[in-house]
């Protein structure tokens, strides 16, 4: 299913981001009230529509609390980035992810309940995307302009299947580098237990997928996102 995605705000990231996430497949809403912005991007998104965020009627009028997540990248522009904030939060939209500058701001925006802020630049934009576009995706990292290691959520559709089964490499081109796992340990002196993330090691064939895991998975993005989201 085509995952619906806007970008409220079209700096330097915002427009990345967006070019970002069509290039990956995404139905893109760019939303900003400068027309050469817009002019910039349309080529690259889905729609794009100019309005001011902070007005709580245009930005109603164009359904966000039906789009899987939601991005303010107007970080610049402080005041409008908390006013738009605070529309979409009335609104009830689903996944609001908010660009912060300065450290202040994002404890700002953590009292306000937003509990994705990033302080970007590319690269931030490349590793929001990825997180956006594969399902369960924690963490990124590129090795280069095709190939990356992603740390995702094992799927539901894995859980009790051997690597071997999988067959990941050869349906998908994609390499288990390791897997991390929370374990219940005894405490100190036998008072109790606590969860401790482990890593297992180099994964064999015959390693069982358990509910939890995180993939450590290496192989070309394209290839990551099809094999996730399949």
């Amino acid at each position: 299913m085509m995952k619906k995605i806007a970008v409220i705000g079209l700096g330097k990231f915002g427009m990345h981001l967006a070019a970002q996430l069509a290039s990956r497949g995404a139905e893109v809403l760019a939303l900003d009230s400068s027309m050469d912005r817009l002019d910039d991007v349309k080529d690259s998104v889905t729609h794009t529509v100019r309005m001011d965020a902070t007005e709580l009627k245009p930005l109603r009028e164009q359904g966000l609390d039906d789009y899987d997540a939601v991005i303010v990248g107007m970080g610049d522009d402080f005041e409008a980035s908390l006013l738009t904030v605070a529309n979409l939060q009335q609104l009830e939209v689903k996944r609001i992810i908010v660009r912060a500058t300065t450290s202040v701001h994002e404890r700002i925006l953590n009292h306000l309940g937003i509990r994705e802020v990033i302080l970007p630049a590319e690269e931030a934009a490349e590793r929001l995307a990825t997180s956006l576009m594969v399902e369960g995706a924690l963490d990124s990292f590129a090795l280069s302009e095709e190939y990356k290691i992603v740390e995702v959520t094992a799927p539901d559709h894995f859980i009790g299947q051997t690597l071997g089964g999988l067959k990941l490499i050869e349906r998908f081109g994609v390499n288990v580098v390791t897997i991390k796992r929370m374990e219940k340990r005894k405490r100190l002196l036998g008072l109790g237990e606590e969860s401790t993330e482990v890593v297992i090691g180099i994964p064999h064939s015959t390693t069982t997928v358990e509910r939890g895991d995180v993939l450590v998975v290496f192989g070309k993005r394209k290839d990551i996102e099809r094999m996730n989201n399949e």
